[in-house]
């Protein structure tokens, strides 16, 4: 389910932020466009002693909907309340894909954890916590960073607990860690135990790579990022961040090939911009 959901949430992401929806969700070919507004869009990292709570997060969120979302969210908030046992986790869920195509993707997240207590599956606690990871990646608000960071790392722990073979949510919760909450050295912990059992693991190599690149480690990051597209080929990320480790290498034109691979296997618009302006500054 959380696949299908993920995919019908249209996101504006320019740069890195853009491949790692990109990886981590899947490769949407047809994505509509949400357009980033409101006081929990952007990109600002989280204070770690930063506070917010779920009712000011709605407070925020509810300031930014039509006359006529509000009518709609109020509407299935009270049937949501109005439900039975049997009927709330679905009240929820629709509650879940409205705040969602209102674009105010960590209240969306919060309704569908609550669905997710109800209906405990694997599945279901992975889809509130794919919202609580988007959210973060496109928040603006530190306080809601880290409110949506640790939120995702919880959900997806315990998604895990369902089947404990599945490395790639184990991944998910240490990106949470470093990302949302700003806890590298908890996150790349995880990262290494992963890395014993799966040494091939796709999203951990790339994050780990990246991880290299952001300490200055760039041989270290050439070497993994190398490997991963070898193994991957059509990976946008792990392209992106080796052209990075190149350029800042000096190997100029290897970092040029980097960039325009990844115009090759990434459309967007905004990221091909982006793009086109490392090529130039590259070349002057």
């Amino acid at each position: 389910m959380s696949k299908t959901i993920i995919q019908q949430v249209l996101l504006v992401l320019t740069g890195v932020g853009l491949v790692l929806a990109l990886y981590f969700f899947g490769d949407t070919k047809t994505r509509p466009v949400v357009e980033a507004k409101g006081p929990m869009q952007g990109g600002e990292m989280p204070s770690k002693t930063s506070t917010m709570s779920f009712d000011k997060l709605l407070e925020l969120a509810i300031g930014t909907l039509t006359k006529e979302q509000k009518d709609s969210v109020a509407l299935l908030r009270q049937l949501a309340d109005k439900s039975s046992a049997t009927e709330k986790v679905k009240s929820l869920e629709n509650l879940g894909n409205l705040w969602a195509r209102t674009h105010n993707l960590i209240v969306s997240a919060h309704y569908f954890e609550e669905a997710a207590k109800l209906d405990s599956t694997k599945e279901n606690w992975k889809t509130a916590a794919d919202y609580y990871f988007l959210g973060f990646q496109n928040t603006g608000d530190s306080s809601a960073k880290l409110f949506a960071g640790k939120r995702s790392f919880e959900c997806y722990a315990v998604a895990w607990r369902f089947d404990t073979t599945d490395t790639k949510l184990k991944v998910l919760e240490a990106v949470s860690l470093i990302d949302g909450i700003g806890n590298v050295m908890s996150g790349v912990l995880l990262l290494k135990e992963v890395e014993k059992t799966d040494p091939d693991n796709e999203l951990m190599n790339v994050t780990l790579g990246r991880l290299s690149i952001v300490s200055g480690q760039y041989p270290k990051a050439i070497t993994r990022l190398e490997r991963t597209i070898k193994l991957y080929p059509k990976n946008t990320e792990a392209h992106f961040h080796l052209g990075e480790a190149y350029r800042a290498t000096g190997k100029k034109e290897d970092a040029i090939k980097m960039f325009e691979k990844c115009k090759e296997l990434e459309k967007s618009p905004s990221f091909q911009k982006q793009l086109d302006e490392y090529i130039n500054q590259i070349k002057n």
